[in-house]
């Protein structure tokens, strides 16, 4: 049946058993769609590419009602414009709805990164797509995303820039991993246009005296007992719930010996947490001083160790059956964490704002101010890229300043002529040979 389509025309189009199509007598393949449930809808029927062999398509438009005639009319007539131009506008529609979601690829994106990172990095991006990115952009097609969501994401996290930061960068690698597997164009990787928030250095380097304090307060920890962190403490201390509070929530309790002793070690050796907490005693040697640690952030990692850490490790006692040096609740397993341990010392030190981490930056900067050199602390640290120890620079500033001091008075009184320059310190050159006098003058 054809007719030119009208809204009077479709208005009498009468409801049958069976779904029929009437087409429009002016652009070829414009129809509309009758149902048995009374429905109307706008299509058009083409071929995809030339001559009687090639396939054909419907492209729908959408409902009678929720679209007119005439806009029908004018999408019918735009859609035949692409299919001249040998478009096939049914495909590609279909090919978009069925185009995967950050969250449909995500998961063979995080798959790739547990094959090929480590389980620590591996399982923080894994939380960070959970947390962050699904909520913002899971439903997004992936081919669709554009500078300007990724963007947004970022500017939402404003407050928090060095997550912000961290999140744009796994945005990265994710889109990246996209192009890799054609899921979108080469080169048109959204993240890489949001530039990242600057961020502050968290670096925290403890005094001499802020070190005294923590060792007081980890010897009470480990003979006498200190009381819990304000935020570890069982609450609420008021209140109906009250009475069912443990009255020894808040009595002084004599810390784990293991996590104490790893807080320790920590700050005499600049380790990881990690590191340190999963260290085997059968990965040290005390002949060589050294300790092979065979997984690390830099991989595999063999580090000096100081005498007094040695000492520290001598004093340890070994629980039966177990290879660790720190271990946990059962011989097969390391100490899982030392976080309450330290929240509680640090707290009884008056070290509030001090990081677990920043033991290892004091490390650093005690080396340093002895007179230690830039490669010597990656040595020590166990860095592999010399840009990692390069933050630690200014380290050295009080030295230089006082090697300049030092230098520039010399020659000050030198030029005052206080002091008398002997050959020792400042050398006098000696008298060309009558060689070097020739080579002189016929230069």
């Amino acid at each position: 049946m054809a007719t030119k389509l009208t809204k009077r025309v479709i208005d009498a189009l009468p409801v049958r058993p069976t779904r029929y199509d009437v087409y429009d007598t002016e652009i070829p393949g414009f129809a509309v769609r009758v149902t048995p449930d009374g429905v109307k809808s706008f299509s058009l029927l083409y071929r995809a590419g030339t001559g009687r062999s090639a396939p054909k398509r419907r492209m729908t438009f959408g409902r009678y009602g929720a679209l007119t005639v005439d806009q029908a009319r004018k999408l019918a007539a735009a859609t035949s414009a692409e299919v001249a131009k040998g478009a096939d506008p049914a495909a590609n529609r279909t090919a978009a709805q069925n185009a995967p979601t950050l969250s449909t690829l995500g998961a063979d994106f995080l798959a790739d990164v547990e094959d090929r990172r480590k389980p620590t990095t591996s399982g923080e991006y894994a939380r960070l797509w959970k947390k962050h990115v699904v909520p913002a952009l899971g439903t997004h097609r992936v081919a669709a995303v554009t500078p300007a969501d990724v963007a947004r994401l970022h500017r939402s996290m404003l407050k928090k820039p060095y997550l912000a930061n961290r999140v744009v960068s796994l945005l990265g690698s994710f889109f990246t991993y996209a192009e890799r597997q054609g899921v979108r164009a080469k080169h048109t990787n959204p993240a890489h246009e949001v530039k990242p928030y600057k961020e502050k250095s968290k670096e925290r380097f403890l005094t001499q005296a802020e070190v005294v304090r923590l060792g007081e307060a980890l010897t009470r920890a480990e003979k006498i007992g200190i009381p819990p962190a304000p935020k570890r403490r069982r609450e609420p201390k008021t209140g109906p719930k009250a009475k069912h509070r443990p009255k020894s929530a808040d009595t002084p309790k004599k810390s784990n010996p293991f996590a104490v002793a790893a807080i320790r070690f920590l700050l005499l050796t600049g380790w990881r947490e990690k590191e340190a907490l999963t260290v085997r005693w059968a990965e040290l040697n005390e002949k060589k001083g050294t300790a092979t640690l065979p997984d690390t952030k830099t991989d595999k990692s063999v580090r000096t160790i100081g005498a007094p850490a040695w000492l520290l490790l001598a004093d340890l006692s070994r629980l039966a059956g177990s290879p660790f040096v720190f271990p946990g609740r059962t011989p097969d397993q390391p100490l899982v964490e030392i976080n309450r341990t330290w929240d509680a010392v640090r707290i009884a030190a008056k070290l509030n704002d001090v990081r677990l981490h920043d033991l290892r930056h004091s490390f650093a900067s005690v080396n340093a101010s002895s007179g230690g050199s830039l490669l010597m602390i990656g040595k020590l640290l166990g860095h592999r890229d010399t840009a990692t120890t390069a933050k630690y620079a200014h380290l050295f500033d009080d030295a230089v300043r006082t090697a300049a001091d030092s230098t520039s008075t010399t020659i000050s009184e030198w030029l005052a002529g206080k002091q008398e320059a002997t050959p020792d310190i400042l050398p006098t050159p000696a008298e060309p040979s009558q060689g070097q006098q020739l080579a002189l003058v016929s230069k």
